[in-house]
């Protein structure tokens, strides 16, 4: 919420640090990645499930729910957070990636490797963009658990991922 100068009636005065996107993202420009995660989540990561009961299923978007804590001491929200409930420890981490943030991030290499940092980590990429995501993969060199390919299917509401090498 920006703070209005009533005095000068110039206009809103942003602080600096203060700007929309910054402390809050956009909505409609996150829009994707909210749909894919929960979506993504709900299908492969269903925890509590018959065969890990203690297992539970964090998602860190739209909202953050769950951080996790990384080598450093950093704390980090990976957008699916796979947790043992009774002991707390990480069982797995997701994140998913969008057409946006493989072109427009330019840290993706250091954000993969604090998640890969903190559990087996699985990255959704768009089945579009997967050569640029392998690409970014080997040149970041990240272990990872799983690479998976997803793709929305419009009419059925529906986000369909495969299994991918990396």
């Amino acid at each position: 919420m920006a703070l209005v100068n009533s005095a000068w009636r110039e206009g809103e005065f942003v602080p600096a640090g203060a700007e929309p996107g910054l402390t809050r993202g956009f909505s409609w420009r996150n829009a994707t990645e909210v749909r894919t995660a929960s979506q993504v989540a709900r299908q492969r990561f269903s925890y509590p499930a018959p065969n890990e009961p203690d297992w539970k299923t964090y998602t860190n978007v739209p909202d953050r729910t769950l951080g996790v804590r990384d080598g450093s001491g950093s704390l980090v929200f990976p957008d699916i957070v796979v947790i043992h409930s009774q002991t707390t420890e990480v069982q797995l981490v997701a994140e998913v990636e969008t057409v946006r943030s493989l072109e427009e991030e330019n840290d993706l290499g250091e954000k993969w490797r604090a998640f890969a940092s903190v559990g087996p980590l699985y990255v959704f990429v768009p089945i579009s963009h997967l050569d640029r995501a392998r690409a970014k993969l080997h040149e970041a060199k990240v272990k990872l658990a799983g690479l998976r390919a997803w793709r929305y299917m419009a009419g059925m509401d529906f986000t369909d991922v495969v299994d991918v090498r990396p």
